[in-house]
């Protein structure tokens, strides 16, 4: 089912609910931020945006994050050479991508999360058509 679907639906249904039901409605339909950012930590940097909706982007996300985390374990070898070289030069460049990644998907999950929620709060609890 569409989003804009979705929400008609939700909209018909909440035209009926007594406030209450609305209630705890919203509160078990909305998503919430905290597990957005953390699937966005932890799951390679995309499930926090596969989680808001945005799945396309959160799976070209992961697949991104993966090809770079690859290509540093891969630059890295089996260890450093040296007792003071930790970092092989081609990561050096990588870590920054990765770590852009990372935030880049935070930010953007946090802005959809919020907007979902703002839409589901106007769908639930106004009364004026869509």
């Amino acid at each position: 089912m569409r989003e804009e679907e979705k929400f008609e639906v939700i909209w018909d249904n909440a035209q009926r609910m007594p406030e209450m039901e609305r209630i705890v409605f919203y509160e078990l339909e909305r998503k919430k931020l905290v597990v957005g950012l953390l699937l966005a930590i932890s799951f390679f940097g995309g499930g926090g945006l596969i989680y808001s909706g945005k799945t396309v982007k959160g799976a070209l996300l992961l697949l991104a994050n993966g090809l770079l985390l690859a290509g540093f374990l891969s630059l890295q070898g089996l260890g450093p050479l040296t007792t003071g070289e930790t970092f092989v030069g081609g990561s050096v460049f990588l870590i920054p991508l990765i770590l852009a990644i990372y935030v880049y998907s935070m930010v953007e999950a946090k802005r959809a999360i919020e907007k979902y929620n703002k839409r589901l709060y106007l769908m639930v609890f106004d009364r004026r058509p869509p």
